[in-house]
């Protein structure tokens, strides 16, 4: 190694010897260009001069040589120049010499164009010999350093040569010493290289015992997921022999990656690691035919051939074993505690109220005791039940639909007694409408009173709780607000954690498991929702979770286009039915008698209704003779839907006017009366257009779904984007458009509304802006807001469409 770096070393002092040999050439060549360059200057300026004098063009031949070779030999002094210092004062002396040729030229001219005398004076001014004097200093100059650094490198050279012959005389004696120190430590290389030899077979006899006598099989797999080398214990839990397996897909034994794709991927191997290392409850196939249950593990390693993966597979039928065992024992738990601890609640519960006379006082406080703490173990037993059976997918759901408001309060109810003990008001914000969603009512009560509870365990004396149901748009978000400590930032991403536990409240408050959040989330999961919270400014936290709409938007946004009466005088029963037909977005009003029903039906047009056939004051058969008397004159059957707790009657199947679409004898399911209600209103809507309106105003929008009614169905939309949805979805008749709309000039979306066929449909303008004469020569009429009414606006509707009628 010395010898080659001694090599390497004066072979790079012989190219440093001849860098500087190619330097100093280089110097030499340099300084040549320069003198060159100002002695082609100088020639330049004798010819022009001689010219001047003369007038005789022959003399500038030496100028126009010069000018000719000046770019060569500028640009070849800046290709010899070895040096980085300079460079800067070469390109200022080219650019001085240009100036010197521009201005040599500039007399030229004049001597052409005006004469001796002026080129004369003008060169009496001086310019040019000042140039002339700049450009001789600068070359002066450069030659000057040059020559300063030829003699620094020639000096240099010197200096290396003589510590060149210095540092060979030292290396011949450090290589002697060398040698001799080589010597000894190749002789303990080798004694090394012997231990080391003897530390890895042994490290390979262990691993190799480790990997024969561990009771897991380990299986190594290639890429391609092909089985490579398998352990004793592989052989005795698959019934296979070593040989049998070698080069087979490991799906002969479990199926680790199914599907199509290379075996990497499909492994779930990304950049050195796997998605999913563990894999549980793997069904392994043996070689008599039988399955077992098996728990993978699965681990990388990358080898020169590619990456492998390593399996490492254990029998689950112990496990399993002991799972039935512990679920036995939990089921057991389920039966010996909670009923026993029923008892002893229900016992001290009695004993408190007086049932078996008054306690005294001491008495009292001791019975309160014991009551609280067997809540707080009964809860305890509650939660570790929900989360065993959360976590293997066991706790059933009643799902049924309900209103989210009624959660609320009773969950608030069951909190009452809780914060009245530290004097905390649960102020509740409801929505107005039903909150109509499709749950389990006593699990969503779990996770409002887990949020709840947690409020106002954490919240000061005498503060106040927020508990407010929003509907957003595709869900209902209940939001649980607290004026406590909020969420400390390293407790935040494990509060939804099994036996997760902030900060404990204050002791005379009962300590929680830390599992409500965890079966909360759980809970909220599985109704399709998503639990969150969030620190509020100044102090408290806000705890939320969702729940989707009952009826997806879509259907939601259908569905409001009808209105639907409901004649029944029991009011509960008259709220139940409006819950339900709330919850899939249909707007609905009561009406308790045939009066009412008479009323209503007169002021507005109903697609169906829905009748109880024993009213207040009379029998629910005269509503459908009042109906004559209303806007729809028998001019098509109503479709009707009967509520009743008797059979059905030929009396009202005789009535002119009705179509009977169901007879419901109550009670009902919900499902059939939807389903009744959504036939129904495919006949009643089945022969009248349909007008979409497009206006960013409500109260207009919706005065005109009731000036249509009994003339066309009406789709409503406030913007552009909502209206371009509604286009897909529902393809009107007609469209009534406003310009002036929250996203945009209404005028932009004519382009879109056509037909099927391509064809325009008809438009009717209705704004409160200024229309120009491009849009009114595409629509069919144009209405100003100020100076025409809704009556005005519904029979423009209705000309254009006869029109249409008319026409197909």
């Amino acid at each position: 190694m010395i010898l080659a770096m001694m090599a390497v070393w004066l072979g790079g002092e012989y190219g440093r010897a001849e860098d500087g040999r190619i330097l100093t050439r280089q110097s030499y060549e340099h300084r040549r260009d320069i003198e060159q360059l100002f002695s082609l200057v100088q020639d330049a300026e004798t010819g022009q001069r001689g010219y001047i004098i003369s007038g005789n063009r022959s003399f500038l031949k030496p100028y126009e040589d010069a000018r000719a070779r000046l770019p060569g030999v500028v640009a070849r002094m800046e290709r010899s120049n070895p040096h980085s210092e300079g460079r800067a004062e070469e390109r200022q002396l080219a650019a001085l010499i240009q100036v010197k040729l521009a201005e040599m030229q500039e007399v030229i001219e004049l001597r052409d164009r005006q004469g001796f005398t002026i080129a004369r004076d003008r060169l009496s001014e001086g310019a040019g010999k000042r140039l002339m004097d700049d450009i001789r200093t600068r070359v002066a100059k450069l030659i000057a350093d040059e020559s300063r650094l030829l003699e620094a490198n020639v000096r240099k050279n010197a200096e290396r040569t003589s510590a060149t012959q210095q540092l060979i005389w030292l290396a011949i004696a450090i290589i002697a010493a060398i040698v001799a120190i080589a010597g000894y430590m190749f002789g303990q290389n080798r004694r090394l290289r012997n231990e080391l030899a003897l530390d890895a077979a042994d490290a390979a006899a262990r691993q190799h015992a480790i990997f024969n006598s561990v009771s897991d099989a380990i299986i190594l797999i290639n890429p391609s997921g092909s089985i490579e080398t398998i352990n004793p214990a592989a052989e005795t839990i698959f019934g296979y022999r070593t040989e049998n397996l070698l080069r087979r897909d490991i799906s002969t034994l479990v199926e680790l990656a199914p599907g199509e794709g290379s075996f990497l991927d499909r492994v779930g191997y990304r950049e050195g690691t796997l998605d999913h290392p563990a894999r549980m409850d793997l069904v392994g196939h043996c070689a008599n035919g039988n399955t077992i249950a098996l728990d993978v593990v699965l681990s990388v390693m990358p080898l020169p051939d590619g990456v492998h993966i390593v399996a490492a597979l254990r029998d689950a039928s112990a496990r399993k074993q002991v799972e039935r065992l512990k679920d036995e024992f939990i089921s057991t738990v389920s039966h010996e505690l909670r009923t026993p601890l029923t008892s002893v609640l229900g016992s001290l519960s009695l004993l408190r109220g007086g049932a078996a006379g008054d306690l005294p006082p001491p008495a009292q406080r001791l019975a309160e005791i014991a009551e609280n703490n067997c809540q707080r173990l009964i809860r305890l037993i509650n939660d570790i039940l929900d989360i065993d059976q959360l976590r293997t997918g066991k706790l059933a759901f009643d799902q049924v639909t309900i209103d989210l408001r009624d959660v609320a309060i009773r969950a608030t109810q069951a909190m009452n007694g809780l914060a009245d003990r530290k004097q905390i008001d649960i102020a509740q914000h409801l929505t107005d409408a039903p909150a109509m969603v499709h749950a389990d009512v006593e699990r969503l009560i779990q996770v409002t009173t887990n949020l709840l509870s947690n409020a106002i365990k954490y919240s000061p004396d005498g503060s106040t709780i927020d508990i407010e149901i929003v509907d957003e748009t595709d869900r209902y978000v209940v939001r649980i607000t607290d004026k406590g400590p909020g969420i400390a930032p390293e407790f935040a991403p494990h509060i939804f954690g099994r036996f997760a536990q902030g900060a404990q409240p204050e002791a005379k408050m009962i300590a929680g498991t830390g599992l409500g959040l965890a079966i909360s989330r759980e809970i909220v999961h599985t109704h399709g929702g998503e639990i969150w919270f969030e620190n509020v400014e100044g102090a408290g936290a806000c705890f939320g979770f969702s729940v989707p709409y009952l009826a997806n938007p879509a259907d939601r946004a259908r569905n409001r286009f009808y209105r639907i009466l409901v004649c029944e005088d029991d009011a509960d029963v008259g709220e139940t039915v409006r819950t339900m037909l709330a919850s899939k977005g249909y707007d609905s009003d009561l009406a308790p008698s045939v009066q009412e029903a008479a009323s209503l039906a007169r002021n507005y047009r109903y697609d169906v209704i829905l009748l109880d056939m024993t009213l207040s004051d009379s029998d629910g058969a005269d509503v459908l003779r009042a109906l004559h008397t209303g806007p729809n004159d028998g001019t098509r059957r109503q479709p009707v839907i009967v509520i009743s707790g008797a059979p059905p009657s030929r009396e009202v199947e005789d009535i002119p006017s009705a179509e009977i679409i169901d007879w419901l004898r109550k009670p009902f399911d919900t499902n059939r009366l939807i389903h009744a209600v959504e036939r129904a209103l495919d006949r009643a809507g089945r022969d009248l257009p349909l007008v979409l309106h497009v206006d960013d105003d409500g109260d207009t929008r919706e005065l005109f779904v009731r000036a249509m009614a009994g003339h066309g169905r009406v789709i409503t939309a406030h913007s552009i984007d909502e209206a371009t949805g509604l286009l897909e979805r529902y393809p009107p008749d007609l469209v009534v458009l406003d310009l002036g709309l929250p996203d945009g000039n209404g005028a932009s979306m004519l382009p879109k509304l056509v037909d099927g066929a391509g064809n325009s449909l008809p438009i009717v303008v209705y704004t409160a802006q200024d229309v120009d004469d491009r849009v009114r020569g595409n629509v069919d009429a144009v209405l100003v807001k100020s100076r025409r009414s809704l009556p005005d606006l519904v029979a423009a509707v209705n000309e254009i469409l006869e029109k249409r009628r008319e026409a197909a």
